[in-house]
């Protein structure tokens, strides 16, 4: 895995997963620990009942600003960059991935360009040819983004990054997604395509 793999990596130090496997159920004013997946067996009513607690294939990540949808098993980590910049990722064994900062107090359009250049230029020196491939994205809400993409290729090896941004006034997001190989990471190709397909902004 390359340097611009390791520059992301420099500002994802302080993450935390968003995980928890301990939930409380209360039945009949009493309260009870239980965890995913568990089985456990309660008595209502003088009745014994089993109850378990499973969670949704499909997941909502939703913030005040967006949301979208993505799988269970791929988790969410997150981490404050800086006053005012929230950052969430969430990544494969292969190192594809998704990563969106949300700006409170900026407008994080016009960082796209520069983004781009940051994750792409370990492999252009490396030897790696950059084909442009700029489109236009209509979200599911409405907004319309133009996504600024870059296909590399070297040697049969491919990697996709493509840079977005919506801003309001003194707010927005800026949103990366990485595959490193959508023939053999499939995974990330697919969570990549459910956030695009459910990008919501509110």
């Amino acid at each position: 895995m390359k340097n611009h793999i390791l520059f992301v990596a420099v500002i994802l130090l302080s993450f935390t997963a968003l995980s928890q496997n301990d939930f409380i159920i209360t039945i009949n004013d009493e309260s009870h620990q239980i965890s995913l997946d568990e089985n456990r067996e309660f008595e209502i009513n003088g009745k014994k009942v089993n109850i378990m607690v499973k969670e949704k294939d499909t997941l909502i990540y939703n913030n005040s600003f967006y949301d979208f949808n993505y799988v269970k098993k791929h988790s969410i980590s997150k981490t404050v960059l800086d006053e005012g910049i929230e950052q969430i990722m969430m990544m494969t064994a292969s190192g594809s991935g998704i990563l969106v900062q949300k700006y409170d107090s900026f407008d994080p359009t016009m960082l796209q360009e520069m983004m781009l250049n940051e994750v792409t230029k370990e492999s252009v020196s490396y030897g790696y040819k950059m084909e442009r491939q700029d489109y236009d994205k209509t979200l599911v809400s409405g907004e319309k983004l133009r996504v600024l993409k870059a296909a590399l290729e070297y040697k049969g090896e491919f990697e996709t990054y493509e840079i977005a941004a919506f801003g309001k006034k003194d707010e927005g997001i800026l949103i990366m997604t990485m595959n490193m190989n959508d023939e053999f990471d499939k995974d990330g190709a697919d969570m990549i395509k459910l956030m695009w397909d459910t990008l919501k902004i509110k």
